[in-house]
């Protein structure tokens, strides 16, 4: 299914250069080898190359300046890491295309059941930097009230978890839930409720007519923590094509929380080939003990962390150079040998 998943992303991010007039026949090789070669481990859907496989693609398409030490687990390396090579590669040097992508700003996040500690915070954040992007997604957990990550749900009966008695689970323990598919799931008090106040965006989060909502979590049995994608990887939402449709090449996240939906987000952007940021100053997390390993896996694949400040000076100063694009690759993407870099 993962291999799948990556064929019907190649095809979709080569639909979407042909319209840029890039070059599709080198971007449609270099997707089929790496997804062809790269293989799943530790019972994870992350997806990794053998390293000299790896060398092996790199030196073909004449990337062999790349520092794999970067980008390496043991002697594999994280294979969208890789795919973010040809989006950089392939970047218009004229234009790059920016959108904002502000995670779950709803009240139950911030005054309701499940509030965040000090989730208000991101809101006068996020209405500073929001008017920088032409672009502006807003999404949203909109759960039935039969859903599968609510305790009361699973310790009625209603959902069935598979490694201990429904009846002594306990909130926010973690357990194998039934499904269809059977995951580990988080079980969390009732939220975001369908049509409830809860589910509501913030009152004092800006709005525009042209914000794109993006609803999440509809599946009565299986969550779906990103904005892409369903836990199980079984179900999309439009953003993703949505992101392509408006040639999009850069995604900036913010929201709430920083340890569940804002980042695995991010790490499905950054996995479909966007440059992807997080602004460390508009997000909030649940627990510093689930926030710290999020922190370090969005790190792994890429994902840059910058401040709200730093927004249109360091990311909308368009169009670039070609010493501004090389510096601007090497200064968030340490994998990158400059001198090939400029040399290509």
């Amino acid at each position: 299914n993962e291999y799948k998943s990556y064929l019907s992303f190649r095809m979709d991010i080569v639909q979407g250069m042909q319209s840029r007039s890039l070059k599709p026949d080198v971007a449609s090789r270099f997707f089929h080898d790496v997804c062809c070669h790269s293989k799943t481990k530790n019972q994870t859907t992350s997806m990794f190359l053998e390293e000299e496989k790896a060398k092996r693609v790199l030196e073909e398409y004449s990337l062999s300046g790349i520092d794999l030490s970067q980008i390496k687990t043991n002697n594999d390396v994280y294979t969208p890491s890789l795919l973010s090579l040809l989006h950089v590669s392939c970047l218009p040097k004229e234009e790059r295309k920016f959108a904002l992508v502000i995670v779950d700003v709803q009240n139950d996040f911030i005054s309701g059941s499940l509030a965040v500690a000090d989730g208000a915070a991101v809101v006068p954040v996020i209405n500073k930097i929001r008017d920088n992007f032409a672009t502006v997604y807003k999404t949203a957990d909109w759960h039935p009230a039969d859903h599968i990550s609510f305790h009361s749900n699973v310790k009625s009966g209603r959902h069935r978890c598979t490694d201990r008695d429904h009846a002594e689970t306990n909130l926010f323990e973690t357990v194998t839930v039934e499904g269809p598919p059977v995951l580990k799931q988080t079980l969390w008090p009732d939220h975001c409720v369908q049509n409830s106040k809860g589910a509501e965006f913030h009152a004092d989060l800006m709005s525009r007519d042209t914000d794109i909502v993006i609803r999440k979590g509809m599946n009565t049995c299986v969550d779906s923590y990103s904005a892409f994608w369903d836990n199980g990887d079984t179900d999309h939402t439009p953003l993703y094509r949505s992101l392509l449709e408006r040639s999009i090449t850069d995604v900036v996240v913010c929201g709430i929380a920083t340890d569940y939906c804002v980042g695995f987000t991010a790490l499905d952007a950054a996995r479909h080939g966007f440059k992807t940021y997080i602004v460390e100053d508009a997000v909030r997390g649940v627990s510093p003990d689930t926030v710290a390993p999020m922190v370090a896996r969005c790190r792994e694949a890429g994902i840059s962390f910058i401040q709200s400040d730093s927004i249109p000076r360091d990311l909308l100063s368009l169009p670039f150079s070609r010493q501004e694009l090389v510096d601007t690759i090497c200064s968030s993407h340490s994998h990158f040998s400059k001198i090939e870099l400029e040399k290509k």
